[in-house]
């Protein structure tokens, strides 16, 4: 053997046998104690840190809040479960009973508190429905997905009404500037004829096109000028921003019936969500 093979071989059995890099000393400062309903068997948390699911000897999973512990609501499982894993954004629990070797996936929908008091609607003012569309005036997806609301109005015409929410992305020059203008439109009661000029052409807006739909759809220019020009309504649009961050909204559109955030945006889908609020409405009615 050479020389220099004989020296590696030296220096790998040296680094193999030497001693640990010396290691500062570990802390941990307590954050949360939760104490649950029943017995804990196993903790699993989403990727952002957000939620903790509990899983107990009582065949349910607690959903709580990690800034604070609060309980946000309780999964009930049909059968015992000893193991837990949750999807990273934690949309889907999976529970195992290793006795009977049998794994469960559920979905989870979280029913989100969403302010929709001085949001323009479509629709029965009380109705018992809510659909709730974040969305962004410069993008493709949310033009795209305005039949499908129309649609649904149609299917349940006194049941449901949309709620528009302002979701400007950054991305996008003219989105807010856009928001603003739909939202000075319905100062004087016209946000939706707004709304349908600037997705007809939501590829080409600039300054100028928002003041010339103003002046097509009639309104009063020297209100619209200023309303534009009032922080409160900019105010407003930020506070959309924020309940829906707050909710869970990454992109748009991002749309909630009742609170519950719509996974499948087809009309199909669409339907068996407000269908299923429907009936769960009627079942909390019964005496």
């Amino acid at each position: 053997m050479s020389i220099n093979k004989w020296l590696l071989l030296l220096l790998a059995m040296a680094l193999s046998t030497a001693a640990p890099p010396a290691r500062a000393a570990v802390d941990a400062t307590p954050l949360l104690s939760i104490v649950s309903h029943g017995i804990p068997l196993e903790t699993a948390a989403t990727a952002d840190g957000k939620w903790l699911f509990i899983l107990t000897d009582q065949r349910q999973v607690e959903v709580h809040e990690v800034e604070n512990g609060e309980l946000k609501g309780i999964i009930r499982l049909a059968a015992p479960a000893d193991s837990l894993a949750v999807s990273p954004d934690g949309e889907r629990i999976f529970v195992t009973n290793r006795k009977d070797k049998r794994t469960t996936m559920m979905e989870v929908n979280f029913v989100e508190a969403i302010d929709t008091s001085g949001s323009p609607f479509k629709g029965p003012e009380q109705a018992p429905v809510a659909v709730v569309v974040f969305s962004d005036f410069q993008c493709p997806y949310c033009a795209k997905v305005q039949p499908l609301l129309d649609q649904i109005l149609k299917a349940y015409p006194k049941e449901v009404k949309v709620v528009y929410k302002n979701f400007p992305l950054q991305m996008h020059p003219f989105s807010m500037s856009a928001s603003l203008a739909a939202m000075a439109a319905n100062r004087q009661g016209k946000f939706w004829p707004m709304h349908d000029k600037i997705f007809e052409s939501y590829q080409s807006l600039n300054e100028a096109k928002l003041s010339g739909f103003a002046k097509e759809i009639g309104l009063d220019m020297a209100k619209f000028d200023k309303d534009i020009a009032d922080p409160k309504l900019k105010e407003q649009v930020v506070r959309d921003q924020q309940e829906g961050i707050a909710a869970g909204v990454r992109g748009t559109p991002t749309l909630f019936v009742n609170g519950r955030q719509v996974r499948d945006r087809s009309l199909e889908g669409l339907k068996a969500l407000v269908g299923g609020e429907l009936q769960h409405l009627k079942a909390r009615a019964k005496p």
